[in-house]
């Protein structure tokens, strides 16, 4: 089992102890069976005499102190794996490229951590388990010990049951792998409700088809699957309780015609098999959860393979000292990208673009949908690896090791980006911060936002507008040399638009900083230094403001 194989590597000693568990509760259950059989037999065994039930109390302590033992280790054991899985998906995915991220999909990132909480759940089953297979094997050596052929029909119907459960099981797991599938689709369902609740509650059929053909037929196939196996279970504990009826039914009424067992075996043989019930019983109830718990331990190896993030944790945070000189410009030559479908045929191309932006520039993007501004953003930002040709900062070609370095350069604020519930960049968010209160005036902010001094933070239950204005704060307070602002003055009110483009972007420019700023405000475009048009993947114009005579024309 894959999961017991990553326990041995979280510890050395996962095999050595499991050993010396599985050697002292063997001799607790031959002990155990022993005392039983001779006291039930009226026949006191040679080495116990007059303290047998001393020599039983004294078996019943090791064995509880052992077990406890070993599983306050294991669940020690698991929940750090499962503690280290949980963290390695999320270490994984900020090394990750975002290209990676997007076609894995969020609704699978949930779906892995939900399997690291079923995974949690191991200890408690495997030492049951653990304890009740060595019970069986002692139990069953018992049988061969006393009557060979007689165990070796239990055996046989044992081993025949043990066939059908197998198959049956298989056919469950695939069942089970359904849900785990229908899961993923759920999460994405849910994620569009939830995201999307505005756009749903404005169309009578959207709303219908997101519950009815999506959400419930979902729940739906999910709830006749889940009781389908819950059946097929229940149908493999029934088999395996009526089993010993008949199992006692052969020792009682069939071994002694055919083998000739005399009472005394065949009240050993009833003993025996009582004393099975229940570890055969656990290990039946049980293995429902390892089917579960290996489908998330599978499940959670194909996240990790299709993240392959080892490259990319391994580089780190890369070179940043590479990256970290002054900052002089950045150079695009020859650089295309491409979209492909799931049967990867292409659905979009960034035609070779060359590109100069110099330092203090103030540009602006715009182009029509699909005309190629976000993939431009996301490949200036360093979300996108070009597919070919080099994008170069300060004169140097940005590779692997430089990647990270670069993108932490640059500040974006995109036309999706959040504001964080907690202070992750560690900035002086308080009153007392002078550049802080500067900028929350110049944004007319100042008398809004509302301080929590605890978290450090400034709490963001603001209009889609003045949260984009405090994002902007953050990035002064960053202080990055290049600042990208994606359709940030599209939420503005008209008043404060005029302003952005003004009397911040020129102060902006006379910082240092460098702009870039895709907006469709054709009123305004004379405030930058540069218009860049794009449309069907390419640079259609590229204008100096200085220059145009008529900017509204010229574009």
């Amino acid at each position: 089992m894959r999961l017991i194989s990553l326990l041995q590597k979280k510890s050395k000693l996962f095999y050595i102890l499991l050993l010396l568990l599985g050697l002292i509760n063997s001799v607790w259950s031959m002990g155990l069976l022993l005392l039983i059989n001779s006291r039930i037999a009226g026949t006191a065994l040679p080495f116990v005499k007059d303290y047998d039930w001393q020599i039983y109390a004294g078996m019943i302590l090791v064995s509880f102190f052992t077990a406890r033992a070993f599983q306050s280790y294991t669940i020690r054991l698991t929940y750090e794996l499962g503690n280290d899985l949980g963290l390695s998906v999320f270490d994984k995915l900020r090394f990750s490229d975002y290209e990676e991220y997007i076609r894995l999909g969020e609704e699978k990132v949930r779906t892995a951590t939900a399997d690291v909480t079923t995974l949690q759940r191991f200890p408690n089953v495997f030492i049951e388990v653990f304890n009740a297979l060595v019970m069986v094997l002692i139990g069953m050596g018992y049988l061969f010990y006393t009557n060979f052929f007689g165990a070796l029909l239990i055996l046989g119907v044992l081993s025949a049951l043990a066939v059908v459960y197998y198959v049956r099981n298989m056919a469950i797991s695939k069942d089970l792998n359904t849900v785990r599938d229908l899961a993923n689709i759920y999460q994405q369902n849910v994620n569009d409700f939830l995201r999307g609740f505005k756009d749903v509650k404005m169309s009578i059929t959207r709303s219908d088809n997101i519950f009815h053909k999506y959400i419930s037929q979902n729940r739906n196939r999910v709830k006749e699957l889940t009781v389908k196996t819950l059946i097929k279970y229940m149908g493999n504990e029934l088999m395996g309780n009526y089993l010993w009826y008949l199992l006692i039914g052969i020792i009682v009424f069939l071994l002694p015609v055919i083998l000739h067992m005399t009472n005394e075996v065949n009240n050993q043989f009833v003993v025996t098999l009582l004393y099975l019930m229940g570890p055969v019983g656990i290990v039946v109830a049980r293995i429902s959860e390892f089917t579960q718990m290996q489908i998330a331990v599978d499940r959670l190896h194909q996240f990790h393979d299709k993240i392959n993030a080892s490259k990319a944790i391994a580089i780190g945070h890369g070179d940043l000292p590479a990256a970290g000189d002054k900052f002089e410009s950045i150079r695009f030559e020859d650089v295309t990208f491409e979209y492909y479908d799931e049967r990867r045929a292409e659905t979009f191309r960034l035609k070779p673009l060359t590109l100069d932006i110099k330092k203090g520039e103030s540009i602006f993007i715009t182009g029509g949908n699909g005309s190629g501004k976000s993939t431009f953003v996301n490949l200036l930002t360093g979300l996108y690896v070009p597919h070919s040709g080099t994008i170069s900062l300060n004169g140097r070609v940005i590779g692997e090791r430089t990647y990270p370095g670069y993108r932490n350069r640059i500040a974006a604020i995109f036309t999706d980006s959040i504001l964080f519930n907690e202070n992750y960049d560690g900035l002086e968010l308080a009153p007392d911060n002078e550049r802080l209160m500067f900028w929350l005036r110049k944004m007319e902010l100042e008398n809004v936002v509302t301080f929590d001094h605890e978290k450090k933070s400034i709490k963001a239950d603001l209009s889609k507008g003045q949260q984009k204005r405090l994002a902007l704060i953050y990035v002064m307070l960053e202080d990055k040399d290049v600042i990208v602002l994606d359709e940030w003055a599209a939420e503005q009110d008209p008043v404060f638009r005029a302003y952005f483009y003004k009397i911040i972007i020129p102060e902006l420019k006379q910082m240092g900083k460098t702009v870039i700023a895709v907006t469709h405000d054709d009123a305004y475009f004379n405030c930058g230094d540069r218009l860049i048009k794009f449309d069907y993947g390419t640079i259609v114009s590229d204008t100096s403001v200085n220059t145009a005579t008529d900017l509204h024309y010229a574009v």
